[in-house]
């Protein structure tokens, strides 16, 4: 007798109870996967989630279906298609369209929502075709020393950006300390110890679209300062050298002259300068002194690039950074310089020290 048989006896003769199972799509309990999220992540993590989520899943006959059919080959069709058909895709790209197959699936299972079933993560990862994952599709080189340089005479010395003098300084000063733009966005005076001359890392600036309980958008995008940071590894201290306090002396001389009462080191005289505005000012900078356009996060990466060729230990580095794992450090920060032709060529000789 097989099994749905002695089910069925065990049903006619009242044993066996099968609860009615009410069916949810895949979109319905995204939606109760997104709210949940909205509770234990960051606001700009959500925003991330809701732009991938509507890229490659909103409208597809995907999400239209029950959770119930969905089984390791049809989470593998979908994300085969979306690999085959768009293209382009890079690896953080899938990482983040998997990540959602994957929780709200795990979620439903967990909360028993309309019959998910327990799937096989690792089977449906060996079948999609990661081999057509492209890689990232530029490399990033370290802001040559000259145009650092350069920058710090144009701006310090000879204020080529008047307009934006506080912006200008905060930018090269962070060549200086490495920081996120959004801790940069966010110094105030007093968090900088003219004593024991270093600058304490404890908050920064984010943005993100204001939200209802459901979830939805409910207003435009909001620029605010938090007293925290993006990890509990972020608060921090940076000492100072001498150059950063000859900078941070010529904005306060700025401030005094202009008069600017305002508590952060970013302000203009109407705003305290918001994240974008120093994009937007760092564009226009580097275009007033004819050099290559880089962007606020790349100051940070030369920084660590810097700081590692001049033999400092990745850990220090990786401390100075606010990161709670040196692998990222390592792998995304620590960059080689376009033109490095002669340092390559100098370690060659010291390290292939053939006699001929």
């Amino acid at each position: 007798m097989t099994l749905e048989e002695w089910i069925g006896i065990g049903m006619s003769n009242g044993v066996v109870e099968i609860p009615e199972i009410e069916e949810k799509t895949f979109e319905e309990v995204y939606k109760l996967w997104f709210k949940m999220k909205m509770n234990v992540i960051r606001a700009q993590s959500c925003d991330r989630i809701e732009v991938t989520y509507n890229r490659y899943y909103a409208g597809s006959p995907f999400v239209r279906q029950n959770v119930s059919a969905l089984d390791e080959s049809v989470v593998v069709r979908f994300l085969t298609e979306i690999i085959v058909s768009r293209g382009n895709i890079t690896a953080k790209e899938f990482a983040r369209i998997f990540q959602i197959v994957s929780n709200v699936m795990s979620y439903a299972r967990y909360l028993n929502l309309g019959g998910a079933r327990l799937l096989d993560w690792e089977m449906v990862r060996r079948y999609v075709p990661e081999g057509k994952i492209v890689p990232e599709l530029h490399q990033d080189f370290a802001v040559p020393k000259a145009d650092v340089e350069k920058l710090l005479e144009l701006v310090v010395v000879q204020d080529i950006y008047p307009l934006k003098r506080s912006a200008c300084l905060c930018l090269v000063l962070n060549f200086f300390l490495g920081l996120r733009v959004g801790e940069l966005a966010s110094l105030t005076w007093k968090d900088i110890d003219w004593e024991r001359k270093v600058i304490r890392i404890c908050k920064t600036e984010t943005k993100a679209y204001s939200r209802d309980e459901e979830g939805n958008r409910a207003g435009a995008m909001v620029y605010q300062v938090v007293e925290e940071t993006k990890t509990v590894f972020s608060v921090r201290e940076v000492p100072l050298l001498p150059e950063a306090v000859y900078i941070l002396e010529q904005l306060r001389a700025h401030h005094d002259q202009c008069d600017y009462k305002d508590r952060c080191l970013a302000y203009d005289g109407r705003n305290t300068i918001l994240v974008r505005s120093l994009d937007r000012t760092l564009r226009k900078l580097c275009k007033y002194s004819n050099i290559s356009y880089f962007n606020t996060h790349m100051i940070r990466k030369t920084f660590a690039t810097m700081l590692h060729a001049s033999g400092m230990p990745t850990r220090y580095i990786s401390d100075l950074l606010g990161h709670s794992d040196m692998v990222t450090t390592e792998k995304n920060y620590i960059l080689a310089y376009r033109d490095n032709y002669d340092t390559l060529l100098a370690f060659m000789q010291q390290g292939l020290d053939f006699r001929l």
